[in-house]
């Protein structure tokens, strides 16, 4: 296999002017342009008239229609989530079918059956992250969106339900809100994580918040003295934007891109979440202030429970986080990243404890310090990636040929050190020899060994072993060398 070295400022010269932007964008911009010319004549006539009423009609299945083109157009892969979507207008049209035929009760619930639709499409698309990979910002969304449902059902649907007349079409209707709260929960969900923010991604998100103004705002007069406003076109433009998310060519990366978890809590987010908690009693007062007096203490109950429950879980999720980041930053700071044996941190720390044991038990411990022979002259030829290629395979070696109770660490450079248990210097002699006969490669090294005295310090009685090794070395290398007890 050849290897070439590139030129990065050839590459951005080559690069198309214009900042990069996606190739084949007509069709999208033709479609949006079209969006607005709908849009606008929908503004402009009654809604139940037979032209208003038929652009209605005609929104879903332009809707679907756009969707489908735009995964021809584009290929993402896989498809189906993109599919699924577009599924939801044909779901849309068979409740205005069945509404005309005067089943109102079954149309709505057709309807409300639109919402679960396009949330699971939404997701399928993103690739959210399992619990398990992203636990906090799950728990994030959780909460948040149950603030969302309970605003709803305090302000929102509790007032409809109260109302003496009728509501539009079918009592099912002030169940709405809550589908809008589910959407609005996905597009919560995208932002507690990472992903690819392009042009698909925000017409999504322009998307689920027109929808969910439009359709809150038609309900609003109900329980309001605002006057009821034609928002169709809204609406409209809504479905326009999410289909046109299809049509642009950064959809491919948008599927292609799973979503990420956020490692680091920020201020911003810990705030919104204490904020999400302590609304919910401050919705209760409020519905008592705008409903005279009558607030749904059974709802707001509920509602403070599963909140305060899910802050208990994303407090445990935070104090776990903390705990690994703990016991990581304790395992980097006594293991060697290269060969992944203890380093000199935790050769010191463990040598002043096994002499303490031996002071204790009057058990023997010896110390060996191995130096790789002509290791510099090694680097030169190999290169340093050979050179830790060496390190490396020699620990590995050289581990598997100890006891579970004896020491490897890194001491330094190409100086590794071993601490050998309940053992004398006839043993590490022994020990060393079938260290020498593994060491990878050919190479050869020098040791020298100290045996504990029962009196002196960790450190004289590493100046001893070190003493031996120099002398290993001015002998001729690859030997080793004991010091006697004084």
């Amino acid at each position: 296999m050849t290897h070439s070295v590139l030129d990065r400022a050839a590459i951005r010269a080559s690069a198309p002017a214009g900042g990069g932007s996606e190739p084949g964008t007509r069709l999208w911009k033709a479609w949006l342009a079209g969006a607005v010319a709908f849009c606008v004549g929908q503004s402009f006539l009654d809604p139940t008239g037979p032209v208003g009423g038929s652009m209605a009609f005609a929104m879903p299945v332009l809707f679907s229609a756009g969707i489908v083109a735009g995964v021809v157009r584009n290929r993402p892969r896989p498809r189906w989530p993109w599919l699924l979507l577009a599924s939801a207008g044909l779901v849309m049209v068979a409740g205005f079918v069945i509404w005309v035929s005067g089943a109102g009760t079954a149309a709505f619930a057709i309807f409300m059956a639109v919402y679960p639709l396009e949330a699971v499409a939404l997701l399928l698309i993103m690739r959210g992250t399992s619990f398990r990979q992203d636990r906090a910002g799950l728990l994030d969304t959780a909460m948040i969106s149950v603030l969302l449902a309970l605003a709803c059902w305090l302000l929102v649907i509790t007032p409809l339900l109260r109302l003496n007349d009728s509501l539009p079409g079918d009592a099912l209707s002030a169940l709405f809100p809550f589908g809008d709260v589910l959407l609005l929960g996905v597009l919560i969900r995208f932002f507690t994580s990472k992903g690819l923010r392009n042009a698909s991604f925000w017409q999504i998100s322009a998307s689920l918040l027109l929808q969910t103004v439009s359709h809150l705002s038609t309900l609003l007069p109900f329980i309001s003295s605002l006057k009821a406003a034609d928002l169709q076109p809204l609406t409209s433009l809504s479905a326009f934007l999410m289909a046109g998310a299809a049509l642009h060519p950064s959809m491919r990366m948008l599927t292609g891109q799973p979503l990420r978890p956020v490692a680091e809590t920020s201020p911003a987010r810990v705030l919104l979440v204490n904020v999400a908690c302590m609304a919910a009693p401050a919705l209760l007062i409020a519905q008592g202030v705008l409903q005279d007096g009558q607030v749904d203490w059974l709802a707001a109950g509920v509602g403070c429970i599963i909140l305060f429950a899910l802050l208990a879980l994303r407090m445990v999720d935070l104090v776990g986080q903390v705990q690994d980041k703990a016991r990581q930053l304790d395992a980097v700071a006594h293991i060697d990243a290269l060969t992944t044996l203890p380093n000199r941190r935790a050769w010191d720390l463990e040598l002043s404890r096994r002499i303490a044991g031996a002071r204790r038990h009057g058990t023997p411990v010896v110390v060996a310090i191995i130096d790789l022979d002509r290791f510099k002259l090694y680097n030169d030829e190999h290169g340093h990636q050979g050179g830790d290629e060496l390190l490396s395979l020699a620990a590995h070696a050289w581990r598997a040929e100890l006891r579970p109770e004896d020491l490897l660490a890194r001491y330094g450079g190409e100086e590794f050190g071993a601490i050998f248990d309940h053992s004398k210097l006839a043993d590490a002699d022994i020990i060393i020899e079938r260290l020498q006969a593994v060491t990878p490669h050919g190479q050869t090294f020098s040791a020298g060994a100290a045996q504990w005295d029962g009196v002196e310090s960790a450190a004289d009685l590493l100046a001893r072993a070190d003493a031996a090794l120099y002398a290993a070395k001015r002998a001729g290398r690859n030997r080793l060398y004991v010091s006697s007890n004084r």
